[in-house]
């Protein structure tokens, strides 16, 4: 399979899997997630052969799938009375006090921890990435808005869904939105974690390049419609898909021009806020800034010029309406 991103082509190895599951047929999206997460022992099927990939996920079973991930289960030592409504003969009791030991997993004010409940996306996250020791303080220099749903820097899951973004585990909906609070179902779990386990390996560089293309046409598209703060959020998730190839590579010229592409986006919407906010003189600046960067871009590859010309366009075209405003 070949995948073009900003003009070049990659050569993408897809693994070929049989079914092995009858509810799981390799149309759905979550397919090789599945299959792959299912030869690494770490998912299970049921008796009847199915995966019961759309059923909700709840804590228990979140629980259990992050420590198969990390843990050899013959080595986890079977605990019990880590919380009140975890009983001895619960299936999934060494999972949950084994994690709880770990703290990985922590119950709730009063003190259970509510095994039946449904996992949420942003719970599942935190779960998976404390259990593999993830440091999402990382990426503490990115504070900006990053969808209409996760707009509060100081919400404790900010960060969580930050890496998320970087890991390329997720990315926005058509809507836009991240849905932090979700509920989780099978299919969706085994899409998380097999994407972070493949980012982890070197496998996600050129999903992440293309999740920031994704976001960069959105964010010109956003401007079009003049609709700044929808154009920032999805630039700032495209700044967040482009750090998270830098945390794992040691850099190609592609990745230097998407990231300086980025700033020359950013650039450019600050320019139509200021605008629209009455700063006419910060908006021509900026919009200057970003025809320079784009031009920065461009003698880095060539690959990324459908985009710099855009921003090259955008840029002039503000400008000038600027100054036709003071004459």
């Amino acid at each position: 399979m070949r995948l073009i991103i900003f003009g070049l082509t990659f050569l993408v190895s897809v693994p070929a899997y049989a079914a092995s599951y009858s509810d799981v047929p390799q149309s759905r999206e979550d397919y090789i997630a599945v299959e792959d997460l299912t030869s690494r022992g770490i998912f299970q099927g049921r008796p009847d052969g199915t995966f019961g990939p759309d059923d909700f996920v709840n804590r228990a079973e979140a629980i259990t799938i992050v420590v198969r991930a990390v843990a050899n289960e013959k080595n986890i030592i079977a605990k019990k009375n880590c919380f009140p409504d975890v009983h001895g003969d619960d299936w999934y009791v060494k999972y949950v006090c084994y994690a709880h030991d770990l703290g990985w997993v922590s119950g709730y004010p009063d003190g259970t921890f509510q095994p039946i409940r449904t996992v949420s996306k942003v719970e599942f996250l935190k779960i998976l990435l404390n259990a593999y020791g993830v440091e999402v303080e990382e990426l503490d220099k990115f504070m900006d808005p990053i969808a209409h749903d996760a707009s509060d820097a100081n919400a404790w899951y900010f960060p969580y869904m930050k890496y998320a973004l970087a890991s390329s585990m997720t990315s926005a909906d058509s809507f836009e939105n991240l849905n932090p609070g979700i509920a989780l179902t099978r299919g969706q779990v085994a899409l998380l974690t097999d994407r972070f386990l493949l980012y982890r390996e070197g496998g996600r560089d050129q999903s992440l390049l293309t999740f920031a293309e994704k976001d960069i046409r959105s964010s010109f598209d956003h401007l079009d419609s003049l609709d700044v703060h929808a154009s920032k959020y999805a630039i700032s998730r495209a700044r967040l898909a482009a750090e998270g190839v830098v945390m794992r590579s040691t850099g190609e010229s592609v990745v230097d021009a998407t990231i300086k592409l980025i700033d020359s986006v950013a650039d450019l919407v600050d320019a139509y806020a200021a605008v629209k906010s009455g700063d006419l003189d910060r908006g021509v600046a900026l919009s200057q800034h970003a025809y320079g960067k784009s031009a920065e871009a461009d003698n880095m590859t060539d690959n990324v010029k459908i985009y710099t010309d855009r921003v090259r366009d955008y840029a002039h075209e503000l400008a000038n309406q600027i100054r036709s405003y003071g004459e």
